[in-house]
């Protein structure tokens, strides 16, 4: 039996380098795939300066600025701090160019805007003394400790590049998760956020509408202990099998498999046609996704299965363990008094609008809640739709000069 396993491990080892060799030679058909992060602000204009930021525990994180809008006007600039979605980067806030994406909008708005990269992803793939390809312990950490420490540690560095006391705060989705997880467990720090912007507020999860997503969460168990078996600890990132595959089906929106590309974008997501560009769709490919890990996913996991805000679940035993208790605590939302808006919509089959009760009831200082007045903006939606700055971004823009 066991000489079946490890011919069976070997075989599959051997076919998936073979496929990644396959499809990593496929180039995405956009003439800006090719530039990463810092190169396409520059591309597009702006002066773009990059900042590495060591966490408590170790990681190296790459945030990247834009201190100001093309018309380099020396007026006094207010820091924000975006944080993305999981699997996203800085590049998901500038690859859409000035007149789309909300970090250029932003910086000529007059705000010194700072882009997180969060852990394991293709800009933070570092650490003072772990070598990610190899040593697995750099990839043990959960959505907890981007919360905990990635949040606080790029909040701090704003805070004394700017010289500022405090800044603002938008999230998308995962970044909403670490702000209210940061204000649970490190309520120190809302003080030094003067407003948040909650994009897809992604922290109450139950009953995702993605029949993907609700297969994986209600298996989630089953899921971690196939990835264990072939010993994964990174999913998606550049170069593997998931990514490269995700890139070979989006590559050229001419290619017969462009169809393929979208319905599985949807299947995830939300359907949203008339806000889908398709001839960016390689573009975005390019760059995202961008690396995860294991207990990151898994994490993500069982809050669409528990429907909680809560910690990762090692299992009974280990719980005990660790938390001293059978169940994973909670995060106490209710500790997070800064000034929120929360911005969502019907047709995100990743966060569920039915949850929004329970968001608006648990978080105690909402001073907006808007609903997208569209019937299929879906999750993504929120950074990639076609008209999102009228349907969305002047609205968060209005708020944010009112803090």
């Amino acid at each position: 039996m066991m000489s079946k396993i490890i011919s069976f491990s070997i075989l599959t080892l051997v076919v998936s380098i073979v496929l990644i060799n396959y499809f990593s030679r496929v180039k995405a058909n956009h003439p800006l795939a090719h530039l990463n992060v810092q190169e396409i602000i520059q591309e597009y204009g702006y002066l773009v300066e990059v900042h590495n930021v060591v966490t408590e525990d170790g990681y190296v994180l790459t945030l990247h600025r834009i201190p100001h809008g093309r018309d380099n006007l020396s007026r006094e600039r207010k820091p924000i701090l975006l944080l993305p979605g999981i699997l996203q980067s800085a590049w998901d806030f500038v690859h859409r160019g000035p007149s789309y994406s909300i970090a250029f909008i932003l910086s000529e708005k007059g705000y010194d805007v700072w882009l997180g990269n969060v852990r394991g992803t293709t800009w933070s793939r570092n650490h003072t003394t772990l070598d990610p390809d190899k040593d697995p312990v750099f990839w043990d950490y959960t959505i907890h400790e981007i919360g905990v420490y990635d949040l606080p540690a790029f909040i701090d560095y704003v805070l004394k590049k700017t010289q500022q006391k405090s800044i603002h705060y938008l999230g998308f989705s995962q970044g909403t998760i670490a702000f209210f997880m940061m204000g649970s467990e490190k309520s120190d720090y809302l003080s030094k956020i003067k407003f948040m912007a909650a994009l897809s507020p992604a922290f109450y999860l139950k009953d995702p509408i993605s029949p993907i997503l609700k297969f994986l969460s209600k298996n989630w168990r089953s899921v971690q202990g196939l990835f264990n078996f072939f010993n994964y600890r990174e999913l998606f990132g550049r170069g593997d099998l998931f990514s490269s595959v995700v890139k070979f089906i989006c590559h050229d929106e001419n290619s017969i498999l462009i169809n393929l590309c979208i319905h599985t974008h949807f299947s995830i997501f939300g359907y949203s046609y008339h806000e889908l560009n398709k001839s960016r769709l390689p573009l975005t490919a390019a760059n995202t996704p961008c690396g995860i890990s294991l207990k990151q996913f898994m994490h993500g996991l069982q809050m669409w299965d528990s429907g909680d805000f809560r910690r990762y679940d090692y299992g009974t035993e280990r719980n005990l363990e660790k938390y001293g208790q059978e169940q994973p605590p909670h995060y106490n939302v209710s500790r997070v008094t800064t000034p929120v808006a929360i911005y969502y919509s019907s047709n995100d089959w990743a966060v569920n609008i039915k949850n929004m009760d329970r968001v608006l009831e648990t978080v105690p200082n909402v001073v907006r809640n808007y609903k997208v007045p569209l019937d299929d903006f879906n999750h993504l939606d929120f950074l990639y739709a076609e008209h999102v700055v009228d349907l969305l971004y002047k609205v968060v823009v209005d708020d944010l000069s009112k803090y």
